[in-house]
């Protein structure tokens, strides 16, 4: 697990941003929401407090399926970790309409 952990935090990481992404402390996923533009992802007890990541839903995190390969390796990292109870770090940039707009995450642990 520690080595596909490594493999998609690498890839994440080697795509460029555009901004600089902010990462959140290790916690539990308590609420996800599959929709036509990605996936929902709320972290218990998370509130965006970030100055450069000024979106007004301060809570909520957006997947966008932006049809890259990489996609469905995330949503099954978010769907594993919210099934199995297991905290992670989440980064991210930008805000997405309302959103946070959702960058990587890591399991760890």
């Amino acid at each position: 697990m520690k080595t596909v952990v490594s493999i998609v935090l690498g890839i994440a990481l080697s795509q460029s941003l555009s901004a600089s992404a902010a990462w959140t402390e290790q916690a539990r996923i308590d609420y996800l929401k599959v929709h036509s533009q990605g996936v929902d992802v709320r972290l218990k007890g998370f509130e965006n407090t970030s100055a450069e990541v000024a979106c007004s839903d301060t809570k909520t995190f957006v997947l966008v399926n932006d049809e890259s390969q990489i996609y469905d390796t995330k949503v099954s990292f978010l769907l594993s970790a919210f099934m199995s109870k297991t905290p992670v770090n989440l980064s991210y940039y930008g805000c997405y309409e309302d959103r946070i707009r959702l960058y990587s995450v890591i399991i760890r642990d």
